[in-house]
């Protein structure tokens, strides 16, 4: 890891009444402050089976999207080192990074949406970290505080 960043461990998929909107909930594995990013309604199917596998509906036999991205990486010698959050836009959207390496060679580090690669970084047991920039620009939350609560599937509607 860089010096300018840090861990973040997820602790799975929340709602935020306010916004009407699921969100991916961060924990600073150094301090335990916490915080959110928001994701489409479409993109949490993944995010909800990826941070918890036992919620994988038993109608959900094919793989998702984060499934089938990485077993197109191990199939092409590639493995996913980690996924960096490394950005928050000035309109508040985070952007995010994978890093995959093949078996012999050099990180390559490819775009991607926050709600794509974070169920891939947990599939592949790959950490995911943030950009002190980032993490500068957040607003972070006691963990008893979050004030996020339990997605239900009528919230997915």
């Amino acid at each position: 890891m860089m010096a300018d960043e840090q861990e973040f461990t997820v602790l799975g998929v929340r709602y935020d009444d306010k916004s009407g909107c699921p969100i991916i909930v961060l924990k600073d594995s150094e301090n335990g402050r916490v915080f959110g990013i928001f994701i489409s309604k479409l993109s949490v199917h993944s995010a909800l089976v990826a941070s918890d596998p036992e919620k994988r509906p038993k109608y959900l036999t094919r793989p998702l999207s984060y499934d089938f991205a990485l077993a197109l990486a191990e199939a092409g010698g590639l493995r996913i080192e980690r996924v960096v959050i490394d950005r928050l836009t000035d309109e508040g959207v985070f952007t995010a990074a994978v890093e995959v390496r093949p078996r012999e060679g050099e990180i390559t580090r490819l775009d991607a949406r926050p709600s794509d690669a974070i169920p891939l970084a947990l599939a592949a047991g790959a950490p995911v970290v943030v950009a002190d920039e980032v993490i500068a620009n957040v607003t972070f939350y006691p963990l008893k505080e979050l004030p996020y609560r339990e997605i239900k599937p009528e919230d997915l509607a």
